[in-house]
């Protein structure tokens, strides 16, 4: 996560490493950590949906939690399989479409009609930036590059509702530009180590 300090991450992980030992010992299946995690955002988005801002960034992060200890009991109890990745990368999305939605619902109840343009311009931007590394990957091209990707928006996003409603206002904002700015990055980054290079059939839509 590179605009969240190394210090904190690893202070984070060894924090939750008594649950993740637990989930290793006891076998516990990635796919279902992936799916509780799910369900926790779901809860943040009623939180943001009923305007409880500060549960619902609070609820977030601790959502974020899942997509740590999926990954590592994954690779630890030697369970990784393409449809883990598939799962963990679908349920990702769902999980960003679920918050925007509660945000979407928070602002109309509460007359502010203009997040509506900037809410849907950060779902875009998540969305794309998402596909843009997808189909860069699967035309054979690595593509971690971006500002702005999942975790941190989650990150900021968590942190800056637990700050409360003016500092959410500001970090939505951010979001919609970070993530459409990264969805270019990446777009030139695909330009710059595919331009020229012939299509492989199989690569098609």
């Amino acid at each position: 996560m590179r605009f969240v300090p190394k210090l904190i991450k690893y202070w984070y992980i060894d924090l939750i490493s008594p649950l993740i030992r637990f989930c290793i010992r006891h076998r516990v299946s990635p796919n279902l950590v992936t799916t509780v995690g799910f369900f926790f955002t779901g809860g943040a988005a009623l939180a943001f949906a009923l305007d409880q801002v500060q549960w619902a960034g609070a609820i977030l992060l601790f959502s974020g939690t899942f997509d740590i200890i999926d990954g590592k009991v994954a690779r630890a109890t030697g369970s990784s399989s393409k449809f883990g990745a598939f799962f963990d990368s679908t349920m990702d999305r769902l999980s960003d479409m679920v918050v925007f939605m509660g945000l979407l619902y928070l602002y109309l109840s509460t007359g502010r009609t203009e997040m509506i343009w900037v809410i849907f311009a950060a779902v875009i931007g998540s969305l794309m930036v998402s596909y843009c590394r997808s189909k860069a990957e699967a035309l054979g091209i690595t593509c971690h590059v971006g500002l702005f990707q999942r975790p941190e928006r989650v990150v900021y996003l968590g942190f800056g509702a637990i700050l409360g409603h003016l500092m959410l206002y500001v970090v939505i904002w951010f979001l919609a530009v970070a993530s459409i700015l990264t969805m270019i990055q990446r777009i030139i980054h695909v330009y710059n180590n595919s331009h020229g290079v012939p299509l492989d059939d199989s690569a098609n839509d």
